[in-house]
C-alpha cells in the first residue's frame, strides 16, 4: 500500500482474498459485496487505488462519494472507479452485491489499450461513475459476475483468458446501457479513444502548465481539431478540461493532505500564492481555505 499524507492508495494485494492461497497475484479480485465490506472496514474512510474498481448493488441503500460528489446507492446501481480517484461510502448494514478489481495490465494481457479506453465509463474525468440497470440489465450482469466469479474460484486451464473474455462481454454490454441512459454523442469510439488520449496526456503533464498546442502537437492534430473533438464528446473546451484536472488534484490535497495552501500550490507548480488562491476561487467560488473547512464541517 503507497500513500500520500492521510490518503491511502491501495493495491489488490492489500486486500483479504479468500482464495489467495491458489495463485493469487494481486492483479484481479471478485468478491461477494457484502463479504467484502466485513472484512475489508477501513475501505471506509476516503481512500484511491491503483486498479479499476466495478461494484454491482443488488441490496440496501446509502451513499457513495467519488471525488466530491456524492451518488445513491441502491439496488441496480452499477459504479465504476478508476485508478486516481478517490471514494468513500456510507452503506447499510445489509448491503449486498457484488465487487471486482482489475489492473490496466491485467485486461491488456489480452487486448489493446483501445479496446479499453474505448468504453465510455473508462474515463475517470467525465464520465459518470454510475450505471443504473433496469431489472433485465441486472440480471444479465449478474450473470456475467457469476461467471467470472466461478472462473476465478475453480481456477481450471486458461482461466485467466476466460476471464478477461467475461469481462470485455461485460464492458460491451454496460456500455450500452451507458450510451443508452447518457444522451450524448458517445457511440463513435473513435472520438472517445481520442478524448481518452487527450485526457491520458493532461494527467501526466497538467501540472507543467503547458499551452493547449503542445498537446494538440503530441496528438498530431491541430488546435482546432481538439477544440472540436472536446466540444462534441464532452462540450467542454480543452483549456477547461485543463483547468478542471488542476482543480480536482487541488481539491484532493486540500481534504486528504495536511500540506498547506502554499505547499500545494508549489505542488501543482503555481510559484506566486496569491495567482493560486486566486485561480482556485475563480473556478470553485472558494478560496482554497474556505473549500478545506466547507468540506470539514459538512
Amino acid at each position: 500500500m503507497s500513500s500520500t499524507p492521510n490518503l491511502p492508495v491501495f493495491n489488490i494485494s492489500n486486500f483479504d482474498d479468500y482464495n489467495n492461497s491458489i495463485n493469487f497475484d494481486g492483479s484481479f479480485y471478485i468478491r461477494n459485496f457484502g463479504e467484502h465490506v466485513s472484512e475489508n472496514v477501513f475501505i471506509e474512510k476516503p481512500h484511491g487505488h491503483n486498479f479499476y474498481l466495478m461494484l454491482l448493488i443488488t441490496k440496501g441503500k446509502g451513499v457513495h462519494t467519488i471525488d466530491f460528489t456524492e451518488y445513491e446507492v441502491y439496488p441496480g446501481a452499477l459504479f465504476i472507479v478508476s485508478p486516481g480517484q478517490i471514494h468513500h461510502w456510507n452503506l447499510s448494514k445489509d448491503v449486498d452485491g457484488h465487487i471486482l478489481f482489475f489492473t490496466k495490465q491485467y485486461f491488456l494481457h489480452d487486448f489493446s489499450t483501445e479496446k479499453l479506453t474505448s468504453f465510455p465509463f473508462f474515463n475517470s474525468t467525465f464520465s459518470l461513475p454510475v450505471i443504473k440497470l433496469n431489472a433485465h440489465e441486472l440480471k444479465s450482469i449478474v450473470m456475467k459476475y457469476d461467471l467470472i466469479h466461478e472462473e476465478y474460484k475453480l481456477r481450471a486451464t486458461n482461466y485467466k483468458e476466460m476471464i478477461r473474455v467475461y469481462l470485455y462481454a461485460m464492458f460491451i454490454e454496460l456500455s450500452r446501457v451507458y450510451v443508452k441512459n447518457n444522451h450524448k454523442s458517445l457511440a463513435f469510439s473513435y472520438d472517445l479513444v481520442q478524448l481518452n488520449r487527450y485526457e491520458a496526456l493532461v494527467d501526466k503533464y497538467y501540472k507543467k502548465h503547458r499551452p493547449i498546442s503542445c498537446y494538440s502537437k503530441k496528438m498530431n492534430i491541430t488546435d482546432r481539431q481538439l477544440s472540436y473533438l472536446c466540444k462534441k464528446t464532452v462540450n467542454k473546451t480543452p483549456l477547461s478540461i485543463l483547468t478542471d484536472r488542476i482543480i480536482l488534484e487541488a481539491k484532493r490535497l486540500l481534504i486528504h493532505s495536511n500540506l498547506s495552501v502554499s505547499s500545494i500550490g508549489n505542488e501543482l507548480n503555481y510559484n506566486n500564492d496569491s495567482y493560486f488562491i486566486r485561480f482556485f476561487k475563480k473556478n470553485t467560488k472558494l478560496t482554497p481555505e474556505q473549500f478545506r473547512n466547507s468540506q470539514y464541517e459538512s
